[in-house]
C-alpha cells in the first residue's frame, strides 16, 4: 500500500481495472484542524464510501446542502464544491480516469455533471451490498480488495469507449488545444456535432469544458511548485493574459488566484492525479 500522507494511503488497481480507474484510497483517521474542505474540479469521476455509519454531506456553489449515508458518486465538474472535514474521518473510494466510468457504468456522464448522486440509485441493489460488506471487512486491505472485486465484475459486462473520445482524452492530458482536438475530430470522420455527444456521454464534459478544466489544474500544479499566482503562470498554464486566468480561476474554484495560493500553502493537498484537490477553507 502506498502512504501518501499520514491518514491516506492509495494503491493503482488490478491491470484490468487501470484503463478506468486511477486509484482506490482509503481515508483513516483524517482529523485536521479546518472544518471544511473545498474540492476542486479534475473533471473526473469519484466515487467515495463512508465508514462507520458517518453521512456524507457537501455544499454546492450556490449554497445549496446535500447529503448522503451510503456510497456516494461525484459526477466530473467544473466547479468546485465544499465538504465538512469531520464525516471525512473514515472513507473509501475510487478516483477513475477521465471517462472511465462510462464502460463500467453504461451511463451517460453529462447526466451526472456538477451532481452528487447514492451509488445505489444509479446501480442498483448491488451497490448496496458492496457497502455493506465494505463496512463489515476487518482491515483496510480487505475494503479496497472488495471494492476491486466489485468493478472487475462489472468489467466483464463493460462497454468500449469511443477511440476518438479516448484519443482527446489522451491529448488533454498532454496540454493539446482546441485546435489541435479539432484537427483529430476531423481525422476520425466524425461530424463536430456528433464528436461532442459523444465526448459528453462518456466524460460528462464538452471537450471544450475539458480542456478548460485540465488547464485550470495545469495552472494549480505550476502554483504549487512555483508559489507563483500572476501573468507569467497565466502564460505558461495556456491562458490568454493575466485577466483570462483570474476569471477562470474564479469559476473553477469560487477564488482568485492569490487566494488560491494562499490555500494551498496552508494545505497538504491529496495529489490532483490521485483524488482531486483539497483546500483548508474554514
Amino acid at each position: 500500500m502506498t502512504d501518501s500522507h499520514s491518514f491516506y494511503h492509495a494503491i493503482p488497481p488490478p491491470e484490468p481495472l487501470r484503463p478506468f480507474i486511477r486509484s482506490l484510497w482509503i481515508y483513516d483517521s483524517y482529523r485536521p484542524e479546518h472544518l471544511v474542505d473545498r474540492v476542486l474540479p479534475t473533471g473526473t469521476l469519484e466515487i467515495v464510501i463512508p465508514l462507520g455509519g458517518k453521512r456524507l454531506s457537501w455544499t454546492e456553489p450556490n449554497g445549496r446542502d446535500g447529503t448522503c449515508r451510503t456510497a456516494l458518486v461525484s459526477g466530473p465538474r467544473q466547479s468546485a464544491f465544499d465538504v465538512p472535514t469531520a464525516p471525512q474521518a473514515r472513507l473509501v473510494g475510487a478516483h477513475f480516469h477521465p471517462g472511465g466510468a462510462w464502460p463500467l457504468f453504461g451511463l451517460p456522464m453529462d447526466a451526472l455533471t456538477d451532481q452528487h448522486h447514492p451509488l445505489d440509485d444509479l446501480l442498483g441493489a448491488s451497490a448496496r451490498d458492496l457497502v455493506e460488506r465494505i463496512d463489515g471487512a476487518a482491515t483496510n486491505m480487505e475494503r479496497l480488495a472488495t471494492l476491486s472485486a466489485y468493478f472487475l465484475d462489472r468489467a466483464r459486462a463493460r462497454r468500449a469507449s469511443h477511440a476518438a473520445v479516448t484519443a482527446t482524452v489522451r491529448r488533454a492530458a498532454r496540454g493539446s488545444t482546441e485546435g489541435a482536438i479539432a484537427a483529430e475530430v476531423a481525422a476520425s470522420g466524425l461530424s463536430h456535432r456528433r464528436f461532442i455527444e459523444l465526448f459528453r456521454r462518456e466524460v460528462g464534459l464538452t471537450p471544450r469544458d475539458f480542456l478548460r478544466v485540465q488547464r485550470f489544474q495545469r495552472a494549480l500544479d505550476i502554483a504549487a511548485r512555483s508559489g507563483r499566482a500572476g501573468a507569467d503562470l497565466a502564460y505558461e498554464a495556456g491562458y490568454s493574459d493575466q485577466s483570462h486566468w483570474i476569471l477562470e480561476c474564479r469559476k473553477h474554484s469560487g477564488l482568485t488566484p492569490r487566494e488560491l495560493l494562499a490555500r494551498q500553502r496552508g494545505a497538504r493537498p491529496i495529489p490532483p492525479a490521485e483524488r482531486g484537490q483539497m483546500l483548508p477553507i474554514r
